[in-house]
């Protein structure tokens, strides 16, 4: 007697996940596996049916398959490459996203039960919400954009699903703090990480520019001659040119970056290149690990390559005689109120030092 076939359900669990994941065929043909956001089998059974039902429906009714997930991200991506400046970052964050929504996911099905999926997944892995946050941004602007610019009726279940974020503000770095980091970027593991980690430490505290500023620089936007740094629209997050001025430290740092590049690939545009022949000749996009194992060799708590720019900031603000709209200008910041801002530290850490004074009562 021949073996009978077990019944296929449509709904299975997948390693890794506490939730069912449903399969089922969309309307193109392709096979689909999409989480049902639910540990309940009968709930995910009956959302399963449901999709299955739209997919019928648009098949029986001969409407046009609405456009999927892939076609979503790789339209934004190139509609948007001439007028971001993160392109690299939501190339990062669309990779995130992508670990869980099937490319072949129709946009018009997309539910709050996909959403509150997705943030349990990243979730469970250990994500931050800071993190996850922007990540469903981006897909929330990116429905956005496809409804001004393509005429495409999308739902938009993002919306108000904004995650509690921790006070994450970047803490200002101590002089002996940024000494042991400085020694511990110059003797990194790597000795392509000692071709640059050093000198980005220097210029983050010595020229306040952001993170994403200095990774972006190319050599163009250098001037040796006149020792500044020209910072354009495109590339600020402030959306304004500045100048950024260089002092010794920072031209110095800048000198030998330019020496790497000379002797590895003098033809490269951008300041902070690869040296690994993997990667030669391409721009260095993220320093986020290599800085956080200097940071944990140096034996310092909680800094971040932003720390370095905070740090700058704080320092000029603390100074004497320090002008807030000067300092305001070089950080490229919109508004005075944020440059502001930097006072209170600075006051926070007066207050830290007095009263750390002895007691004077008898």
């Amino acid at each position: 007697m021949p073996k009978q076939r077990k019944k296929r359900e449509g709904v299975k669990r997948r390693p890794g996940s506490k939730f069912w994941w449903a399969s089922y065929t969309d309307a193109s043909g392709r096979r689909v596996q999409r989480s049902t956001g639910t540990t309940n089998k009968r709930e995910a059974l009956a959302l399963r049916n449901k999709w299955k039902t739209e997919v019928w429906n648009q098949t029986a009714r001969e409407i046009e398959p609405n456009r999927t997930f892939e076609q979503l991200v790789v339209l934004y991506l190139r509609g948007t490459i001439d007028v971001k400046r993160s392109t690299d970052t939501d190339k990062q964050r669309f990779k995130a996203l992508a670990e869980y929504f099937p490319e072949s996911l129709f946009m018009n099905t997309l539910c709050n039960v996909d959403v509150l999926g997705y943030i349990a997944y990243r979730q469970d892995r250990g994500i931050a919400n800071k993190t996850i946050n922007k990540e469903l941004s981006l897909l929330s602007s990116t429905i956005r954009w496809a409804k001004q610019k393509l005429d495409w009726e999308l739902p938009n279940p993002v919306v108000g699903k904004r995650l509690p974020e921790e006070n994450d503000e970047a803490r200002c770095l101590t002089v002996d703090e940024f000494s042991k980091l400085l020694c511990s970027a110059k003797q990194a593991w790597s000795s392509h990480t000692r071709r640059y980690l050093p000198e980005f430490c220097i210029l983050g505290f010595c020229t306040m520019m952001r993170p994403g500023e200095m990774l972006e620089l190319d050599w163009e936007r250098v001037d040796f001659a006149n020792e500044v740094v020209r910072l354009e629209v495109a590339h600020t997050k402030g959306k304004a040119r500045r100048l950024v001025p260089l002092n010794d430290e920072a031209f110095a740092a800048l000198l030998r970056l330019r020496r790497v590049c000379d002797e590895y690939f003098p033809d490269t545009p951008w300041v902070f290149t690869h040296t690994k022949p993997r990667y030669f000749g391409k721009r260095i996009q993220d320093v986020r690990k290599v800085f956080q194992t200097a940071v944990d060799r140096a034996g310092i708590a909680h800094a971040t390559p932003h720390c370095l720019r905070h740090t700058s900031i704080t320092e000029c603000v603390h100074a004497p005689n320090a002008n807030m709209v000067d300092i305001s200008k070089v950080a490229g910041h919109r508004s005075l109120k944020t440059t502001m801002g930097y006072v209170h530290t600075a006051d926070k850490r007066l207050r830290e030092v007095v009263a750390n004074l002895p007691s004077v009562q008898r």
